[in-house]
């Protein structure tokens, strides 16, 4: 098969298109899948660079995909599934067992170590071999390009808002990097769930497009601080704040709370470090939390809102599998609106 293969980390130029890379096979518990679409996100930038330390060299990026089952493991066709299935992927397989799963809480699973891209290869290939408790299957109206991005996008701000922010209907929520994939579902999500949206940028260019995918207030802030034009455009604090980037916007969007505002961390784009007075934290009350990855049924419910068309899956540009160092300058470049999908 061809696949796009990271043999050292680096720049761009370190993901080398492989035409001759042997098949995968899977195991029982496993599929085959035949890649459609498989799309580029900020983390595999992370990744190239060497940002996860238990990568496996070399590897296959790419943690965000659809496509067609080809050949199916018995235990997996146990399980519901047979070839020809149309699936997109969770970020790893949840055990089913442990505590924490049985629980409720698949998303902290105990044993979940396989991870696309990191420790089991990813799909910037043709074809992959999945767990089958890693994947989904897409409903009929909605087209690969678009449910290879809904699970690392939309499924990402479900569980962030509503699980994690609890944002309900009539809140105000701050969505920091709103441009990006995760930013430009998470409008629509909050919007969805009944919110009152206020996008941040960075780009002029991009504040129009914002604006039209639902954002009842878009701020433009090259630098970053962006606190006093949240309070002054809307006349006070907000409810929650949605952080997508990291250091950069991180105290801004502390800073735009009201006093019991929560804020959900969901992007580290520069991994940088940052700063919390202690006693500010105490007497605002604000909570502060994590939140990585979706479940089945947040990624099961986007994939609906979809397929009703009350989701809109933002697509940049679709590039062939061979452009996959170009995908990843032009994240860099941060000159994408939404995603990049790969098609091999």
């Amino acid at each position: 098969m061809r696949a796009v293969v990271l043999r050292e980390v680096g720049g761009p130029d370190k993901l080398v298109l492989s035409p001759n890379t042997p098949n995968p096979v899977p195991a029982a518990d496993e599929v085959l899948v035949r890649v459609r679409a498989s799309a580029v996100c900020g983390r595999d930038l992370i990744d190239r660079r060497g940002g996860f330390p238990l990568m496996k060299l070399p590897t296959i990026l790419g943690h965000e995909f659809a496509g067609e089952l080809e050949a199916v493991g018995d235990e997996a066709a146990r399980a519901g599934f047979a070839p020809g299935d149309r699936v997109a992927n969770l970020h790893r397989p949840a055990c089913g067992e442990c505590p924490r799963c049985v629980g409720g809480e698949e998303l902290l699973c105990e044993r979940a170590h396989q991870s696309f891209g990191h420790t089991v290869d990813g799909a910037y290939a043709e074809l992959v071999v999945a767990h089958h408790r890693a994947l989904v299957k897409i409903p009929a109206p909605v087209p690969f390009e678009d449910a290879s991005t809904l699970m690392c996008t939309a499924g990402v701000a479900y569980q962030a808002l509503a699980s994690r922010a609890r944002l309900v209907a009539g809140e105000t929520v701050v969505i920091t990097g709103a441009s990006g994939g995760v930013g430009t579902a998470a409008i629509q999500v909050a919007r969805h769930l009944g919110a009152r949206v206020v996008a941040v940028t960075g780009s002029p260019a991009k504040a129009a497009a914002l604006a039209e995918l639902g954002a009842h207030e878009v701020l433009v802030s090259p630098d970053g601080r962006f606190e006093d034009d949240v309070k002054t455009r809307l006349g006070g604090p907000v409810d929650v704040a949605l952080e997508l980037t990291g250091s950069a916007t991180f105290g801004s969007a502390l800073k735009s709370l009201r006093r019991g505002g929560r804020l959900v961390v969901v992007g580290n784009i520069d991994q940088a470090k940052v700063s919390i007075k202690l006693g500010a934290l105490i007497l605002w009350s604000h909570t502060i939390a994590g939140s990585a990855s979706c479940t089945r049924q947040d990624l099961e419910r986007v994939l609906d809102l979809a397929a009703s068309g009350a989701l809109r899956a933002v697509i940049d540009r679709k590039l062939p599998l061979r452009y996959a160092a170009e995908a990843h300058a032009l994240l860099e470049a941060r000159a994408v609106f939404g995603r990049v999908v790969l098609i091999p």
